[in-house]
């Protein structure tokens, strides 16, 4: 079994396919293996592998939505009252339901999540509050943050620097 067969590993030559869809999911197949030095096969018998092993969630389009249609975004911290496990899972199913919720990260320390909302207004993004409140079996408190502007989104970097920089603060001393 080769280093590249084993889920959740990943060798220099699925990294270099990792960082160029990073940078560019719309890249060709053929592109993207003469890029890393393999066939268009090979390269997407490589990028299979990393799906099934969920290092590739998915490919995505960095879609500025304010600019698509004319809104608000709100960053929200999330704090669930009498948390439990079962009451996490049944919040994290009825977030899911409310399309204007475009992102959360389930977090550890005071707060249990941070959402990411868009509203074309204000009082759409309190309906959208009261909608989760209300499909949520979970009494919650929460704190809003109204975004400014998007300074950096994700994807936007160089990914083979991330994980290098990753790889060298985990490794053990010397």
């Amino acid at each position: 079994m080769t280093q590249n067969s084993v889920p959740g590993r990943v060798d220099r030559i699925d990294l270099s396919i990792l960082a160029a869809l990073f940078a560019d999911a719309r890249i060709s197949k053929v592109k993207l293996g003469a890029r890393v030095g393999l066939s268009a096969s090979r390269c997407y018998e490589r990028m299979r592998r990393l799906e099934q092993a969920e290092i590739i969630r998915g490919y995505h389009a960095d879609v500025d939505i304010a600019r698509l249609a004319s809104c608000l975004q709100f960053v929200v911290q999330v704090k669930l009252q009498d948390y439990t496990g079962a009451r996490a899972k049944q919040f994290e199913r009825a977030l899911a339901k409310i399309p204007e919720i475009v992102s959360c990260q389930s977090v550890l320390g005071h707060i249990d999540y941070v959402i990411v909302v868009v509203a074309a207004t204000l009082e759409r993004y309190q309906e959208v509050i009261a909608e989760l409140r209300a499909v949520s079996e979970s009494e919650f408190d929460f704190m809003t943050f109204p975004v400014s502007k998007v300074i950096k989104s994700p994807g936007q970097g160089d990914l083979k620097q991330i994980v290098g920089r990753l790889a060298r603060e985990s490794a053990p001393p010397e």
